[in-house]
């Protein structure tokens, strides 16, 4: 602990300076006085040295960037503690709420997909199609009055997946039911909008309100709400770490700037020796 402690004892004796004929009892006895005195002084610097102790400006900065807020305390502020840590809260209450919203709207989204949005239609519908561009040999497989495949299994879909291709589709239906997966099928309408349930095979879909069915539009805003939670979710997420950081330089600087500042301590008591009062004056100036 660095710090320079001047201390001035001030203190009044009626007799402290010898007169005339004083003997030498009495001089020993004003020496006592004096270190009496000087051992209140060494008590006075220790009432006072947490409250001037310097304080690490790393310490601080380490404390902020686990906890905003923590160096702050630690360097003796308190507003900046509460503005930190407030940040703190506020950014992972924003994110856990928003973050479990956004959980909940997707999981009520992929049951709505799933419910609406069909394998097999689409899969009937790339067959239907590849029929009208002589693509593949439209006796292959039997469907039914609405042009959906009635054998269809594994390998049904393992024979059509080359018609993705050969359509000149740009996306592949992912094999399990990913992210992607969901993202795709109201992302890409000119190859998966007529899969959906409110669909027909002879329309062309696109992403927009002039050519989208209800189904479509229902789920399109279910997924522009997730979205908008994982959005907000994100937008918290960057507001934590920039608040670490913050807080982790600024704890430093408070820390710097609390060892540039002189603190005084005044302390005055009465001390009781040999039937007298000796005043007793101590003052700490740290910095």
């Amino acid at each position: 602990m660095n710090k320079l402690i001047l201390l001035a004892l001030l203190f009044v004796f009626k007799t402290l300076i010898a007169g005339e004929g004083e003997d030498q009892i009495r001089l020993e006895h004003n020496f006592k006085k004096i270190n009496l005195i000087e051992s209140s002084f060494q008590s006075t610097d220790s009432l006072f040295s947490d409250e001037t102790e310097e304080k690490s400006a790393m310490r601080a900065a380490l404390y902020s960037a686990v906890i905003p807020g923590a160096g702050q305390y630690y360097a003796g502020s308190i507003w900046k503690t509460v503005l930190f840590a407030g940040l703190e809260i506020a950014g992972w209450t924003i994110f856990i709420v928003n973050t479990s919203k956004g959980d909940k709207q997707e999981s009520q989204m992929e049951d709505y997909a799933d419910i609406h949005w069909s394998e097999r239609k689409y899969w009937s519908y790339l067959y239907y199609k590849a029929k009208d561009a002589g693509k593949i040999d439209p006796d292959k497989y039997l469907v039914d009055e609405n042009e959906i495949l009635i054998d269809y299994d594994a390998d049904v879909i393992k024979d059509l997946r080359p018609l993705e291709t050969a359509l000149g589709y740009t996306h592949r239906l992912p094999e399990t039911k990913t992210q992607q997966y969901y993202e795709m099928i109201v992302k890409y309408l000119t190859q998966f909008g007529n899969a959906w349930g409110d669909a027909n095979f002879n329309d062309y879909y696109y992403g927009n309100t002039n050519k989208m069915t209800p189904q479509m539009f229902a789920y399109r805003d279910m997924r522009n709400d997730m979205n908008d939670y994982y959005d907000v979710a994100s937008t918290a997420s960057n507001i934590i770490l920039i608040n670490h950081v913050l807080s982790a330089l600024d704890a430093a600087w408070t820390a710097s700037r609390y060892n540039r500042e002189i603190t005084m301590k005044i302390r005055s008591y009465n001390k009781r020796y040999f039937d007298e009062n000796i005043q007793m004056f101590g003052i700490s100036l740290s910095w």
